[in-house]
C-alpha cells in the first residue's frame, strides 16, 4: 500500500476517534449513530484530508460517501454526502473493487472512461481499513481517483498522429520526388518546364507545411481538452482578428464579410484559441463562397439558452439538415452566441454526421491550392469542447451553411447582469 494512503488512513482514524468520543454515548446497542448525530458528524468532517491533491472519498459499509475532499467533489460532482458512490460514478466495473475493499481484501487499480463533458480517463484505487472505535468494528474503504486523461491521450494520439501524418504526407512527398526526378532528367534544359514544375513543387511543400501545422495544433488542443480554460476572452475581438486575417482572401475572391452585434462579448476562454476557432470556420466559408456573395456573422447574448431553440428560428428551407456537433455544457445559463452564415453550396444530409472527423473533406470543387487539410473542423470541434461550449450546424444544398457557436459568458458578465 502506498505510503500516502497509509498516512491518510492513520490520520483519518485518529480524527474519527477524537471527534467521536463524545458521540459514543449516543450510540445504540448495535453501535450505530442516530441519523441526526451522524449527519452532524459528517458535516464536522468537511475539512478532512482537504489538502490531499488527488480526489479522495471515504465509504462506509453500505458504500455511501461519508467524506469527499474538494478535489473529489469537483471531479465527481458530489453535492451531498451520505449517498451511494454509484450516484456519482455510474461505472459498473468499479463496484466489485469497492466490495472487495469493504471486505478487507487488497485490490488492484482499475481505469474507467467517462464523457462528461469531455472524454476523461480516471484511475481508481480502493484501500480497506477498519474503524475499531465502534463495537463491532466497522469496515470502511478509502477511494483515490487519479485523472490519467493526459497520459492516455498522449499514448493513443502518438500512434494516431504518426499514422495520419504518414498517410497524408505520402502523396505530396511522392509528387515532389517525381518532379525532382523530372527536373534532373529530360526537363533539366527546359526553362519553361522547370518554372512550371517548381511552382507545383512549392504548392506541394506549402500543403505539407499546412498539414503539419494543423496536426500539431490539433494534437496540442486534444492534449489539454479536458482542462477547461479559466481566463476571460473577448469573443468580439477574436472575431475581428479572424476577419482581418481572412480579408486578403475575401478581397481576392470578391466576398463580403459582415459582422453585427455588441463590441464587447466577454466569455470564459482562451483568446488565441478562439481566434483559431473562428478563423478556421471563416476561412473555409470564404473559400467555398462564390464571387460577389457574402458571409454574415452575428454575436448576441443569450441569458437562458435552451437546447430546443437551436434551430427553431431557421432561415433555411425544409430541405435543410442540422446537427449538434458539440452539445453545450450549461452549468450556467448565460452564453454568447456567434452565428456564421455563408452562401456557399451547402452540405448534403449524409455529410453532416461525419463533420469534425479528421481528414474528412467535402469541398470537391476547390482547386488543390484552396483545399484544406481536412483538420480545420476537427480543430474547431475540440476547441469548442475544451471551452465547454456548443457547436451546431445547419445547412441545405444550394442555400449555404450556418455554424452556431455557444460559449459560456464570463463570470464578471453574469454578475453584472
Amino acid at each position: 500500500m502506498p505510503t500516502l494512503i497509509i498516512i491518510a488512513i492513520g490520520s483519518l482514524s485518529m480524527i474519527f476517534y477524537g471527534r467521536l468520543e463524545d458521540k459514543m454515548a449516543e450510540e445504540n446497542l448495535s453501535g450505530s449513530l442516530t441519523a441526526q448525530s451522524e449527519e452532524d458528524y459528517l458535516a464536522a468532517q468537511a475539512n478532512l484530508a482537504d489538502n490531499i491533491e488527488d480526489a479522495v472519498v471515504m465509504l462506509d459499509q453500505r458504500e455511501r460517501v461519508i467524506y469527499a475532499n474538494p478535489s473529489a467533489e469537483k471531479l465527481l460532482k458530489i453535492k451531498r454526502l451520505g449517498r451511494p458512490l454509484s450516484t456519482y460514478v455510474r461505472e459498473p466495473g468499479i463496484r466489485p473493487v469497492i466490495q472487495q475493499a469493504l471486505a478487507g481484501e487488497s485490490t488492484e487499480a482499475i481505469t474507467y472512461h467517462v464523457e462528461d463533458p469531455t472524454d476523461r480517463h480516471i484511475r481508481l484505487m480502493a484501500s480497506p481499513f477498519t474503524l475499531d472505535i465502534f463495537d463491532p468494528p466497522r469496515p470502511m474503504a478509502l477511494i483515490f481517483f487519479y485523472d490519467v486523461t493526459e497520459y492516455m491521450l498522449a499514448h493513443t494520439q502518438r500512434a494516431d498522429f504518426l499514422a495520419n501524418a504518414s498517410h497524408e504526407l505520402k502523396t505530396p512527398i511522392a509528387s515532389l520526388l517525381g518532379y525532382m526526378e523530372t527536373l534532373r532528367g529530360h526537363a533539366k534544359d527546359d526553362p519553361e518546364a522547370q518554372d512550371k514544375f517548381l511552382g507545383i513543387m512549392q504548392s506541394q511543400a506549402e500543403r505539407m507545411q499546412r498539414l503539419i501545422d494543423d496536426l500539431l495544433s490539433l494534437r496540442r488542443i486534444e492534449q489539454i481538452e479536458h482542462i477547461a480554460p479559466n481566463e476571460t476572452a473577448d469573443l468580439y475581438l477574436a472575431t475581428k482578428a479572424a476577419m482581418e486575417a481572412v480579408e486578403p482572401l475575401a478581397r481576392k475572391r470578391n466576398v463580403t464579410i459582415q459582422l453585427s452585434g455588441p463590441k464587447k462579448a466577454l466569455v470564459t476562454g482562451h483568446q488565441d484559441e478562439l481566434v483559431q476557432l473562428i478563423l478556421n470556420l471563416l476561412d473555409n466559408a470564404v473559400k467555398i463562397s462564390a464571387p460577389t456573395s457574402k458571409v454574415t456573422m452575428s454575436i448576441e447574448e443569450e441569458d437562458n439558452w435552451q437546447p430546443g431553440q437551436a434551430f427553431s428560428e431557421t432561415q433555411f428551407s425544409s430541405n435543410a439538415s442540422n446537427r449538434r456537433i458539440v452539445s453545450p455544457v450549461t452549468p450556467q445559463k448565460s452564453h454568447f452566441v456567434l452565428r456564421l452564415r455563408d452562401e456557399g453550396p451547402g452540405f448534403a444530409r449524409d455529410h453532416l454526421p461525419r463533420l469534425g472527423e479528421r481528414f474528412y473533406r467535402i469541398a470537391g470543387d476547390l482547386s488543390s491550392k484552396e483545399k484544406g487539410t481536412g483538420l480545420g473542423l476537427a480543430i474547431v470541434k475540440h476547441i469548442t469542447r475544451r471551452h465547454r461550449g456548443g457547436l451546431l450546424i445547419q445547412s441545405a444544398p444550394g442555400e449555404g451553411t450556418e455554424f452556431t457557436i455557444l460559449l459560456p459568458a464570463a463570470v464578471s458578465e453574469i454578475s453584472e447582469t
